[in-house]
């Protein structure tokens, strides 16, 4: 599953510029397919306002009439409401649950169905859907901007389908690593006199805990040997090697 197998249906949307925000939150996801149905009377420049640089999302667009329409060819058709109860769905995904259920199917389209702003998707919409899925918001006011619902969920099809939306790998450094930065930070902190009263074995014990508390990865304990070594040789004009300093 791609992104260029995804529409993005909304459901007789009412306001230009939330239409706009819409646009702009797709693209910035990746997802350029968009079925617009029931609304022909769409002001193209009040929506560039909030599309921005996503007006050419806007103007390829498919038009439909009724939502069976828009949703025909699909494979897998999600409706996002918040509602449940009688001749609603029962049951709800979450973001997180439709990403991984769309990304599970090998061929075909899947549409993503949005109601309005006033009252989102109707029972006969809903019956139209395969799933329901359900964003979860705070029960004080749980109804979301159309938007801010779109940007919510491509955000989550968009990290799911793409290796670059995958968060970067946290490593560690390892222990003997963690050693050999303490050891120069004493070292350091030992050329510019810093310990005419202090002990640097307890110095040594406290730094040590404390950035095996942090979790430091690579970049960052670089970073913090370069600062000490710097306070070295500015102050006591003379460097600290770093030849013990091994990942």
């Amino acid at each position: 599953m791609t992104a260029r197998n995804i529409r993005i249906v909304l459901v007789r949307p009412k306001e230009n510029k939330n239409i706009g925000s819409v646009c702009r939150a797709m693209k910035t996801m990746g997802f350029g397919t968009l079925y617009i149905v029931g609304n022909e009377n769409i002001d193209r420049s009040e929506t560039a306002i909030t599309a921005v640089h996503a007006v050419d999302v806007l103007d390829g667009a498919v038009r439909c009439e009724t939502l069976e329409e828009a949703v025909r060819d699909s494979v897998l058709v999600a409706g996002i409401s918040r509602r449940r109860g009688k001749w609603r769905k029962y049951f709800a995904l979450t973001p997180e649950q439709l990403a991984e259920r769309v990304a599970a199917i090998q061929k075909g389209t899947c549409a993503l169905v949005f109601g309005n702003e006033a009252s989102g998707l109707d029972a006969r919409d809903l019956s139209q859907c395969h799933i329901a899925v359900r964003i979860p918001s705070s029960p004080q006011f749980p109804s979301l901007n159309l938007s801010h619902a779109v940007q919510i969920i491509t955000y989550q099809m968009y990290r799911r389908l793409s290796k670059t939306g995958e968060a970067e790998t946290f490593l560690p450094i390892s222990s003997k690593h963690l050693d050999s930065l303490v050891s120069l930070m004493i070292a350091s902190l030992t050329n510019i006199g810093f310990f005419t009263q202090g002990d640097p074995r307890e110095m040594s014990v406290f730094l040590r805990d404390i950035f095996a508390r942090a979790a430091l990865e690579q970049r960052e304990a670089d970073r913090l040997a370069g600062i000490f070594e710097k306070i070295s040789g500015l102050i006591a004009r003379s460097g600290i090697e770093r030849s013990g300093i091994e990942p």
